[in-house]
């Protein structure tokens, strides 16, 4: 086979190679941006007041928030279709997975603070 063709044959195979590559590369941010754990948690104290932090989470359709607190008051996560974490001061995992496009409110019972999911295609 001439050096030329042999050369074309190389840079083409390299080129099969690097686009492989990428894709795979691709393929696997995608998976991790999917995996990626949403989490919120309350901050504050009595004489401070409480809130979610964040306040505002935005996700896509099909991923889950987490929601934790080691707190001094009993708190608790409750949505306006009645899901809700137990009222406690200290919960390690509480989530939920979001199927539908939308934004949901939730909010801690016992003391009146809210916080939002945005959730996107």
């Amino acid at each position: 086979m001439p050096q030329f063709l042999r050369t074309r044959v190389l840079v083409a195979a390299t080129a099969v190679v690097v686009l492989a590559a990428g894709a795979t590369a691709l393929d696997a941010g995608v998976a991790g941006a999917a995996k990626k754990k949403h989490h919120v948690t309350i901050k504050g104290t009595a004489s401070s007041g409480y809130k979610f932090k964040p306040q505002t989470i935005t996700i896509h359709k099909g991923q889950k928030v987490h929601w934790s607190w080691n707190s001094d008051e009993p708190h608790n996560v409750t949505f306006d279709n009645g899901k809700h974490s137990t009222t406690a001061a200290s919960v390690k995992d509480y989530s939920r997975k979001f199927k539908k496009k939308g934004t949901f409110t939730y909010t801690c019972t016992v003391h009146g603070f809210s916080g939002t999911v945005v959730v996107k295609k």
